[in-house]
């Protein structure tokens, strides 16, 4: 027997508080199945889609285009046979659950993807996330978990296979991120096509990017923050780095300091007057999506994986944003961003903190320029001038300096 349930708009980030809906993909009387996207929608600067949690016949659209839609409220009824298991209980935006990450965890119960012989490829969910960021057919992977199921590490190993040229039976290639040409340094860091003419959008998405453009902003501002600037110096990491961009390394070196200066790793609670330690080490990447605006996308433990995989991660990661494809666990809470306009040609920025963040560091343009050596001659040497903006309520000068201390010897001598 058939029952009207109504969706409701989910959290699709940590800090959404509403969302406006460009344009429905379905209308009344059509018929929906579990996953598939309903709508389209624009928040925090981002256009994602609303998929229904179940399988159905839509009733009635009760939002309009171009509305904005407070977190929680209905957007439509549907007509469907599935049970609801919560019994009509409202989850609203309660916080994330925190991923289990012990590479022997119990196999999810949630479907997982189908190989390409139709059946279930049992995986746990960090090795299914990082199949799905690197672009790998979990069917293509050997699993070697005690269950039969596949972890972590064996999607690793397919990874680094697929580098050294093991043919697959259908690879989805990560899009590689465009490389910015205004440096003559090999593949620079940039968070922006230095060659993309900005596309056109519609007044409603373009309303609502200018609207959290500027809640984050205001916030922002209200913030006392102050900036350090150190010069790094690239000669030693260009020939180390091997085939991972700027960006990646730059990446990785942000959670590794990250996890070894916990002072500011932490968020002001204004309620209590206190820095709250974080726990996740992320990393945010700014991103410019020409025509539409900034969108920043989360990086989850970078330095915890091999420098050509998170590579991949990364530049699978910045094409998702580009395109307006990201997914809501690309939009988790970050611990700290880099933003990058060195592909602009901008040698030097002065970044602004993205609330809660304690931290964030501009990247500007990497090129050879002149430099002093120890006996006071100068020489040419490829540097980039970075600045790391703090929040003087979670943390000091002196531990700014020294978390900047920590990046420059990670990124100027990498492992």
């Amino acid at each position: 027997m058939s029952t009207v349930r109504e969706i409701r708009l989910p959290a699709l980030s940590a800090t959404m508080e509403e969302a406006t809906l460009l344009a429905w993909k379905v209308g009344p009387g059509d018929s929906v199945t579990e996953g598939q996207a309903i709508a389209e929608l624009s928040t925090d600067k981002v256009d994602m889609d609303l998929e229904s949690p179940f399988a159905g016949v839509i009733e009635e659209l009760l939002v309009e285009p171009g509305a904005s839609v407070p977190l929680g409220a209905a957007m439509v009824r549907v007509a469907t046979e599935a049970d609801d298991l919560l019994g009509g209980l409202d989850l609203g935006g309660g916080g994330e659950p925190t991923p289990t990450r012990d590479a022997e965890e119990p196999v999810s119960d949630r479907p997982v993807e189908a190989g390409r012989s139709g059946g279930i490829v049992p995986a746990v969910p960090p090795a299914r996330k990082m199949a799905r960021d690197m672009g790998i057919d979990l069917a293509d992977v050997t699993p070697t978990g005690s269950r039969g199921q596949i972890v972590p590490a064996d999607v690793k190993r397919r990874a680094e296979g697929r580098a050294e040229g093991v043919p697959t039976a259908a690879p989805a290639p990560a899009t590689p991120v465009a490389a910015p040409a205004a440096a003559p340094a090999p593949d620079p860091a940039s968070d922006s096509t230095a060659s993309s003419v900005p596309t056109p959008v519609d007044d409603a998405k373009r309303a609502a990017i200018r609207k959290a453009t500027a809640d984050v902003m205001g916030r922002s501002a209200a913030i006392p923050q102050f900036t350090l600037w150190r010069t790094l110096v690239l000669d030693r990491a260009a020939v180390r780095r091997g085939g991972a961009s700027w960006t990646t390394v730059m990446v990785r070196a942000l959670a590794a300091s990250i996890r070894r200066h916990p002072e500011v790793h932490a968020v002001w609670d204004e309620a209590t007057k206190t820095a709250v330690p974080g726990t996740e080490v992320r990393v945010g990447l700014a991103v410019d999506r020409p025509g539409v605006g900034l969108v920043v996308v989360s990086v989850d433990r970078p330095d915890g994986v091999d420098s050509d995989v998170a590579d991949q991660v990364i530049r699978a990661a910045a094409d998702r944003a580009r395109t307006g494809k990201l997914r809501p666990e690309d939009m988790a809470p970050a611990a700290v961003t880099l933003s990058n306009l060195g592909g602009l040609g901008v040698d030097r920025f002065n970044a602004l903190l993205f609330p809660p963040q304690a931290v964030i560091l501009s990247a500007g343009t990497i090129r050879m320029r002149p430099v002093a050596t120890g006996d006071g001659a100068l020489k040419a040497a490829l540097t980039c001038e970075v600045g790391l903006t703090v929040d003087h309520r979670v943390a000091d000068g002196a531990d700014g300096a020294r978390f900047l201390d920590t990046f420059a010897h990670l990124v100027e001598d990498p492992a």
